[in-house]
């Protein structure tokens, strides 16, 4: 086994353990305050506690790595591997009750490639995890994305960011495009969760504007081991650097890229 697969795989069971210990936390919390970080931006005590668990779990055992995390951000070392995270993704659905929400760890090595990623949803106890050239699972099972090639029997998850909503109408525009043209349309409030769904074939597609890295970095590594594609809305765009994500099971990319450019075009 090459050193750097046996750190991944060390980092991924790590991910995993870090991520279960947050997650038996979430489960168990109760009247916990919330303030407002911004608009349609919340932040509980929840998420700064299961911050605390899961960045204390992973630098006890890798001292020399960094993070990155949406509540106490970081990632000021220079070349050392990266961990990226997101204590809670779906802030609103945990406040509300709605069993849709994540826990989100990534890592990227030392060359800015994402080598490790693990997404947990509590409730459901669904872990899907993945490290470079070694495949994605749900639990233990290998997860692979759909085979849909007819955009009438795609069912895609999308909705405008709630804090970008200067970008509201050109993505209603396209909402209503999509549903016409294809079978459903869906939104479950968690970006992570949401591209797990397109990585293990529950959805063909998803699509958001806004997105920072925490919220997608785990669930890019997950998807592209089970053989999904992802972009920007535009060829010349970098995902990962704008926000504009489109996720999908690769049959059908070129498709809902063609539709995103019509509209794109249109608004010039």
């Amino acid at each position: 086994m090459k050193p750097e697969t046996e750190a991944y795989k060390q980092r991924l069971e790590a991910a995993k353990a870090a991520a279960l210990k947050a997650g038996d936390m979430l489960l168990n919390a109760k009247d916990f305050k919330v303030r407002s970080k911004g608009l349609h931006d919340f932040v509980t005590e929840m998420d700064l506690e299961s911050e605390r668990i899961i960045i204390n779990h992973l630098s006890a055992l890798f001292p020399d790595d960094d993070f990155f995390s949406e509540e106490c951000g970081g990632g000021s070392k220079s070349g050392s591997g990266l961990w990226i995270i997101d204590p809670i993704d779906g802030t609103v659905n945990f406040m509300r009750n709605i069993p849709l929400y994540t826990i989100s760890i990534a890592y990227r090595n030392s060359k800015g490639d994402l080598a490790v990623g693990v997404i947990y949803n509590p409730r459901t106890h669904e872990l899907f995890w993945a490290s470079l050239g070694m495949g994605a699972f749900l639990n233990e099972e290998a997860i692979h994305v759909s085979t849909c090639t007819n955009p009438g029997d795609a069912c895609t998850v999308m909705a405008p960011h709630p804090r970008v909503r200067q970008d509201s109408k050109f993505f209603f525009s396209l909402t209503e495009k999509i549903f016409n043209d294809s079978l459903d349309l869906r939104n479950f409030g968690s970006a992570a969760l949401q591209l797990a769904y397109v990585a293990c074939g529950r959805v063909e597609a998803f699509f958001q504007n806004g997105l920072e890295l925490y919220d997608i970095a785990a669930g890019l590594l997950i998807l592209k081991e089970a053989g999904g594609h992802y972009s920007g809305f535009s060829r010349e765009e970098n995902a990962l650097e704008t926000g504009n994500l489109l996720a999908s099971n690769g049959f059908l990319h070129e498709w809902y890229m063609e539709n995103v450019t019509m509209l794109l075009q249109s608004k010039e």
